[in-house]
C-alpha cells in the first residue's frame, strides 16, 4: 500500500476513494472494520452474521462510492451499521443477545420501574391486538398458568388447537417487539 495515503486528511481520503483509489478503500476498511465488527457483536454475540454485516456495508460503500456523499467517515460507517442491524432484527435475521439487551436497559434506563412500565405497555398493546380466541388462550396459559390440556378442557377444544394459537400468539408478540428493540438499538448507536 502506498504509504502516503496513511498521512491523508479526512477529507482527502473520501476524495481518493470516491474517484477510486483502492489504496484509499483499503485504509478505510483497516480503520474501522473491526470497530464496526465489535458494535454489532456486542449486540448480536454472532460472529458470523457480524462479519457479514460489516463485509456487505463495504461492498455496498465501494460499488456506491460515486453516490455517496460522506463528510465523516465514522459517522458515516457507524449510522450504515446500526441501520444494517435494526433491519437485521426487523427481518428476523439475527436476535439480540439478551446480556446486551440488559446492558442497554440499565445503560439509557436508570429508572427500571420506567423501562418495566413501557416494555409492559407494549406487551399488554401486542396482546390486545391479538385475535380474541388467540388472546384469550394466551391470557389462560400466561396469567391463569394452565397447560394446554387444562386450557382445551376448559375451552372445549383440542390440545392442538390451543398449541396453535400459542404458536400464532407467540410469533405475533415477537414481531411486536422488534419495534422496541429498534428503538433500544438506536439509543446505542447515537452515543
Amino acid at each position: 500500500m502506498n504509504k502516503s495515503v496513511y498521512n491523508l486528511e479526512e477529507e482527502e481520503l473520501i476524495s481518493r476513494f470516491v474517484k477510486g483509489d483502492k489504496n484509499a478503500f483499503d485504509l478505510i476498511f483497516k480503520k474501522y472494520s473491526s470497530h464496526l465488527y465489535h458494535a454489532a457483536y456486542n449486540l448480536f454475540r454472532d460472529k458470523a452474521a457480524c462479519e457479514d454485516m460489516v463485509q456487505d456495508l463495504f461492498v455496498d460503500l465501494w460499488e456506491k462510492r460515486e453516490q455517496t456523499q460522506i463528510r465523516s467517515l465514522k459517522s458515516y460507517l457507524y449510522v450504515s451499521i446500526k441501520n444494517r442491524a435494526l433491519m437485521a432484527i426487523r427481518a428476523g435475521k439475527v436476535n439480540i443477545d439478551d446480556s446486551a439487551l440488559m446492558k442497554l436497559c440499565s445503560k439509557y434506563f436508570a429508572d427500571q420501574k420506567v423501562i418495566a412500565k413501557e416494555l409492559s405497555d407494549i406487551l399488554n398493546s401486542s396482546i390486545n391486538k391479538l385475535p380474541k380466541k388467540c388472546q384469550e388462550i394466551f391470557k389462560l396459559s400466561r396469567e391463569g398458568n394452565l397447560s394446554n390440556k387444562e386450557i382445551a378442557e376448559r375451552l372445549n377444544i383440542s390440545v392442538k388447537t390451543v398449541e396453535n394459537q400459542m404458536t400464532i400468539a407467540l410469533s405475533r408478540l415477537k414481531n411486536s417487539s422488534k419495534e422496541f428493540l429498534a428503538v433500544l438499538l438506536a439509543i446505542y448507536f447515537a452515543s
